[in-house]
């Protein structure tokens, strides 16, 4: 019996729009949108995530990855950095219906700028709790980030349901006897959550 939900944020509970951030810095720096994606620090914007570097230290190492970025400020790539998380889905609505009957929890690999500075909370009033990669040291599909959601949530895996857009950290939730689903659109995830007999 289900008693615990998980769910992702990006992706599930607000839409994302990564080309928005990437036609940004285009325009502010003058490189093209695949010199953009082909120059993303991958290495830094994880650590970034596992709480490893400061707003500060990501910006500058995003900055020297861009070659023609010499000028580009603070102020416009975060500006940047804010366009890439948009409006609530209608997912986030369904979490806080279920609430009443369930212990709902986020689990998000994520980042100070995106939760601290723009509130990202405010849109999940009915939650109980949140496990965020920057506070913890740990991002899906790691295994140590779903121990610690369980011992932060007291919950236990088997009694559990995880929510996330992207299969490889679906998979690595089951791994640890989760259950789990693969956001894919609203209806079918309506429908999965009817199979686990929940609504």
């Amino acid at each position: 019996m289900i008693n615990t939900i998980f769910f992702d944020i990006g992706g599930v509970l607000l839409n994302i729009y990564p080309e928005r951030t990437v036609e940004y810095l285009s325009t502010l720096t003058g490189l093209s949108d695949q010199e953009i994606f082909d120059s993303f620090p991958e290495e830094a914007h994880h650590k970034y995530e596992k709480g490893l570097l400061s707003d500060e230290e990501f910006f500058y190492a995003a900055k020297q990855e861009l070659s023609t970025a010499n000028g580009l400020t603070s102020d416009e790539f975060w500006n940047a950095w804010s366009m890439m998380v948009g409006e609530k889905t209608k997912v986030a609505d369904l979490m806080n219906e279920l609430a009443g009957d369930y212990s709902i929890w986020l689990l998000s690999n994520t980042n100070s700028y995106h939760i601290i500075s723009e509130k990202r909370l405010d849109f999940f009033p009915e939650i109980d709790g949140a496990i965020y990669s920057y506070e913890i040291g740990a991002r899906k599909p790691e295994k140590e980030i779903f121990e610690k959601a369980l011992r932060i949530s007291k919950a236990e895996a088997e009694h559990s349901l995880f929510i996330d857009d992207l299969i490889e950290n679906v998979e690595a939730a089951r791994a640890m006897n989760f259950k789990a689903i693969q956001f894919i659109s609203y209806n079918d995830l309506k429908q999965k959550l009817i199979n686990f007999g929940i609504m």
